[in-house]
């Protein structure tokens, strides 16, 4: 069982900041970024309590053409904000891959990613694995594209509540799994 955390707009307020688009890459950019605190607790909580049920791991996109400081300063800002997740936890993909292609073995039901962007939900679960949204403070207005219709914890509940849901989805995964298990 692993549960994979998108970073930038699910723990770090990545659009919060003034012409993110262009700004992500100067130096300094993903290393000063501000957390959603609640996730940013949440995530350490589930990385210090899984007690060997499951794993938590960071998933997150390097951007395309990125500057050569881009993963090391996500690598920082994690080690201060996340340092229950270790960086043997922490993978970085190329956007445009599906984040799935970078899993190691297949993933299956009980592999959770919560993350921010439909695109990577969508791939996630046509590749077999549990998505949930992340909902922060400019997603999931309804403003372009369709609703997510899955999953959806805010990245700004208390950090209790945040956990708590997570461990029913886990709980629920764990379910799924071993029903399916039976059946073969």
């Amino acid at each position: 069982m692993r549960l994979f955390i998108d970073m930038d707009g699910t723990l770090a307020r990545f659009h919060d900041e003034v012409q993110y688009l262009e700004r992500m890459f100067e130096k300094g950019f993903f290393s000063g970024l501000k957390p959603f605190t609640q996730a940013v607790q949440a995530a350490n909580k589930l990385a210090e309590e899984s007690n060997g049920e499951y794993e938590v791991f960071i998933l997150s996109a390097a951007v395309d053409g990125e500057p050569p400081y881009c993963c090391d300063e996500k690598n920082q800002w994690l080690d201060r904000y996340c340092p229950a997740i270790d960086r043997e936890h922490r993978i970085f993909t190329r956007v445009g891959i599906p984040k799935a292609e970078y899993i190691p073995g297949c993933i299956g039901a009980d592999d959770i990613l919560w993350d921010d962007y439909n695109k990577n939900l969508e791939e996630w679960e046509a590749d077999g694995g549990t998505a949930v949204k992340c909902k922060n403070n400019i997603n999931h207005k309804g403003l372009i594209g369709t609703l997510w219709q899955g999953k959806i914890i805010e990245n700004e509940i208390p950090a209790d509540a945040i956990v708590s849901h997570f461990s029913e989805i886990i709980r629920e995964a764990a379910q799924t799994s071993e029903d399916e298990a039976w059946e073969i």
